[in-house]
């Protein structure tokens, strides 16, 4: 080491990988009315559960898909006071996966999501901790 050079500590972090996929639906309709929806066009079970309580103490409303293979979530992004991911205000409701999906699933998803009725709009949200910690 230099004359005057101070040592420096290093921390090196690794990434855990992500292990759920996370779609953001766009939508008029109330959320049941989505459930409902997706419902119909998948073949699933949403039914509603306990709203998602903020740390703010915020409630959104709360659909849940439960069978063998995942866990589906389908939660709305918005309340009477303010946005649960407010960096995507644009969307009205949060699919969330349970398992981190292929990118020929995920593309399966969106198309299918796309032409369900009372839906307008499905993109993917790009996934990370602050979406984990929202979501729960």
């Amino acid at each position: 080491m230099k004359k005057g050079m101070a040592k420096r500590n290093i921390l090196k972090f690794s990434a855990a990988p992500v292990d759920y996929t996370v779609i953001g639906i766009s939508s008029h309709e109330n959320d049941y009315r989505i459930s409902w929806s997706i419902n119909k066009q998948f073949d699933l079970h949403f039914s509603k559960k306990e709203s998602l309580k903020t740390k703010s103490g915020k409630d959104f409303s709360c659909f849940i898909h439960q069978d063998d293979e995942q866990t589906l979530m389908l939660v709305s992004n918005i309340c009477d006071d303010g946005f649960l991911l407010e960096k995507y205000k644009n969307f009205d409701f949060i699919l969330k996966f349970d398992t981190q999906l292929s990118e020929t699933k995920t593309n399966e998803w969106l198309y299918d999501l796309r032409k369900t009725p009372l839906i307008s709009a499905a993109y993917i949200i790009p996934t990370n901790k602050q979406i984990l910690i929202a979501l729960g």
